[in-house]
């Protein structure tokens, strides 16, 4: 299922589902934890459910939420050597990619031979330690604790306070980016990016075209920083200190490669973030609660359409509010149904459900049809 909001579901109760939806994935990807994309997907769905706990984090007891991101940040530590040794390896092949026609063949091949090594060694070192099986034990742990967890407040009260301190911390790290886009500040402005993103991705059905475009943006932000971040592993010491004899000058030519392509990165990923990050944290905050509260209300409206017309459309659970609306507003103009109420006029009249359609037209051209886009 989308890792997003549903209308019809309190706060409470979505936060519940959607933190056990991850955890269920996280354990599934541990069973075969072997493929090398498991351990990345497992991290993943860490980060996602992160995201989502600092999005209701005003709404959770301290010590709950303090409980809660320690196993996260436990379980993600654990995994974290496996990932960088692999990331390692990925960020290598890109970057011998992106200066193709510069390098030759054999260029830096003693250092992809010693990350590859590193790899593996890292990898068995997992399977002796059981860290995947340490990792579902937390994780498990982790579900309990969310089954029991109480917010303080719910709906949009809630919401708000999570989503304007990511986008106020997101905007903060993009300006010490721009300032002085040290590795350190720029590991800590992906964060904050990642945290958005997900947070975006929950608020989607509330504005489907803007916030899938936003979460996109985002996305491709934080897959530049994310990038910029591998490439400063590969010039630690320890990824290239163990190097064959005749291997001598393959840090130095790694060394300027990286510089020259961070510079790229850093450039892109500023451009992208003055236009993220563009309006004040009060601003953005306002413009997605008036979306929310209308998105909201929205249920109710199409509910007492579809009374008013009288006709055979039913809301279910499940069924798309906007549709059923339509569809009742449709069956109200065709003749056969006038005919049902014998010729008289029906108590929405021909004005009214002018309006009523014209409301609803204007709703999608604003929000975007939630059910055609899915």
């Amino acid at each position: 299922m989308a890792f997003e909001f549903k209308k019809k579901e309190p706060v409470s109760r979505a936060v519940k589902r959607l933190a056990r939806e991850q955890i269920e994935k996280a354990l599934r990807e541990l069973e075969s934890w072997e493929r090398l994309d498991a351990v990345h997907e497992v991290r993943k769905n860490i980060k996602q459910l992160r995201a989502l706990l600092r999005l209701v984090r005003m709404g959770m007891k301290d010590s709950d939420y303090r409980q809660c991101s320690a196993r996260l940040r436990e379980a993600a530590k654990d995994l974290a050597a496996a990932r960088d040794a692999q990331v390692k390896v990925s960020a290598l092949a890109g970057l011998a990619d992106h200066f193709k026609g510069k390098l030759s063949s054999h260029s830096l091949e003693h250092v992809k031979y010693a990350l590859a090594a590193n790899s593996r060694k890292q990898r068995a070192r997992l399977s002796r330690a059981r860290t995947p099986k340490k990792v579902g034990h937390l994780l498990r742990c982790l579900s309990r604790n969310v089954g029991s967890l109480k917010l303080k407040a719910s709906g949009w009260a809630v919401v708000r306070q999570g989503i304007k301190r990511s986008y106020r911390e997101g905007r903060r790290g993009y300006l010490l980016a721009k300032e002085n886009g040290t590795p350190q500040r720029i590991h800590q402005w992906r964060k904050r990016v990642k945290d958005l993103q997900y947070q975006a991705g929950l608020l989607c059905p509330i504005w489907p075209q803007h916030m899938r475009a936003a979460a996109a943006e985002l996305s491709q932000l934080g897959e530049c920083l994310g990038d910029y971040h591998d490439l400063s592993l590969l010039t630690e010491r320890p990824a290239t200190k163990r190097l064959r004899k005749g291997a001598q000058q393959e840090p130095a030519m790694l060394k300027t490669l990286v510089a020259r392509r961070q510079s790229e990165l850093r450039a892109q990923a500023l451009a992208l973030g003055d236009r993220v990050y563009q309006e004040k944290p009060s601003v953005f905050c306002k413009r997605l609660g008036r979306h929310w509260k209308r998105w909201r209300r929205e249920l109710k409206r199409c509910k007492s359409i579809v009374k008013e017309c009288d006709c055979q459309v039913r809301l279910t659970p499940g069924a798309p509010a906007r549709r059923c609306a339509r569809e009742a507003l449709a069956q109200l103009a065709q003749p056969q149904h006038r005919a049902s109420h014998g010729g008289a006029s029906h108590p929405i009249n021909k004005a009214q459900t002018h309006g009523r359609k014209s409301a609803l037209q204007k709703w999608d051209v604003n929000h975007g049809d939630l059910e055609r886009q899915r």
